[in-house]
């Protein structure tokens, strides 16, 4: 009895250590993509949901960047047209509740870009017209700018997906 307690008394202890750790780093990262964004409001800043991004055809780390509050990358352009790719990702939730990792194949688009104004490059699991409806429906502080519709297979007529670069109003 008095092993199974210390057992629970000591992963409790490590449990509530690694949850503050965790906890200021989270903070941490937080701050800095807020000042990011503050220091680089006459630039064109672009969140990315995805890996292995290009921008212009060179990789995120040449441009300023930081890891934002939710993992994405958020970099700092000059605004003009772009060019981006990278394998984009989002995580849906099923009907039984169960969590599933959507990626895409490698993407690759151009989009036009303002100074002064915040983008977000993200992949939805519905199709454009269902972003639309809900957008309808529910409000947006977003304004698409550019959308990819995607199915899960190549030559597909069936949508299951959208990439959608929206600026914020």
């Amino acid at each position: 009895m008095n092993n199974t307690f210390l057992i629970i008394a000591v992963v409790v202890v490590i449990w509530a250590v690694l949850f503050v750790i965790m906890m200021s780093f989270d903070k941490k990262r937080k701050a800095k993509s807020k000042e990011f964004i503050v220091n680089n409001r006459n630039k064109a800043v672009i969140h990315l949901y995805g890996k292995n991004l290009k921008i212009d055809g060179k990789d995120i780390s040449q441009f300023e960047s930081v890891t934002g509050e939710n993992l994405e990358k958020i970099a700092a352009i000059e605004g003009g047209v772009h060019s981006f790719e990278g394998i984009f990702e989002t995580t849906a939730v099923s009907i039984t509740g169960k969590n599933i990792n959507m990626k895409t194949e490698k993407l690759q688009f151009e989009v036009e870009l303002k100074s002064g104004h915040s983008y977000s490059a993200v992949l939805y699991d519905y199709s454009p017209e269902e972003r639309k409806e809900y957008t309808k429906e529910y409000g947006s502080t977003a304004e698409d700018i550019f959308v990819m519709p995607l199915s899960l297979y190549e030559e597909s007529n069936h949508i299951k997906a959208c990439l959608v670069v929206s600026c914020d109003r």
